[in-house]
């Protein structure tokens, strides 16, 4: 699982990715975002199977100002992956 893209525009934290290897297996994709005092947030859903992958489309979660850490996530019957952490910075 990648994080491609991710961002923070002052309201919201979000982020896109791919799972590759997981080709032609639809499952959901969860955005966890968590700040630096422990607070969490999530948002999930359907992933978009592809040939060459899984798309995990953007994930828009709500999150106040700070240093945000970001996780995606995938799962399915037969699959599961997690990207690696992210730092964000909300403004």
């Amino acid at each position: 699982m990648t994080i491609v893209n991710f961002g923070a525009d002052g309201q919201s934290l979000w982020a896109s990715g791919l799972v590759t290897g997981a080709a032609g297996t639809d499952g959901t994709c969860t955005l966890t975002a968590t700040a630096s005092d422990g607070r969490v947030v999530s948002g999930t859903i359907a992933a978009s199977a592809t040939p060459a992958a899984v798309n995990c489309g953007s994930i828009s979660v709500r999150a106040t100002s700070g240093e945000w850490t970001l996780v995606l996530s995938y799962a399915s019957s037969t699959a599961a992956a997690s990207s690696a952490p992210t730092t964000v910075s909300q403004p």
